[in-house]
């Protein structure tokens, strides 16, 4: 019995989106405070899951994430629209439709 706990298997966890929220018929999916390559992950499984023809807003917490976001799109099909930056709050997005 206790051996059969102790290798239990727990729920996965894995990567993936902070949050994945809809406004203003956007989808704005949350990877803020993501790890290198980690971001490209949580991305890739949240765009999965938005519908086609979505515009779809990135919060990002590091500007280079941009370059590598924008090959991302390319080899998905993706459209890449813009690299959004907010200077006073130190926040940054990227915005795509899938």
């Amino acid at each position: 019995m206790f051996l059969s706990q102790l290798f239990k298997k727990s729920s996965p966890t894995g990567i993936r989106a902070n949050s994945i929220e809809y406004k203003n018929n956007k989808a704005i999916v949350d990877v803020q405070g993501q790890t290198c390559l980690g971001y490209l992950l949580a991305i890739n499984k949240a765009v999965e899951t938005i519908q086609a023809n979505t515009e779809i807003d990135l919060l990002i917490s590091y500007p280079p994430y941009g370059d590598d976001v924008k090959a991302w799109c390319k080899e998905r099909g993706i459209t890449f629209l813009n690299f959004v930056q907010e200077q006073e709050n130190k926040r940054w997005g990227i915005q795509i439709k899938k």
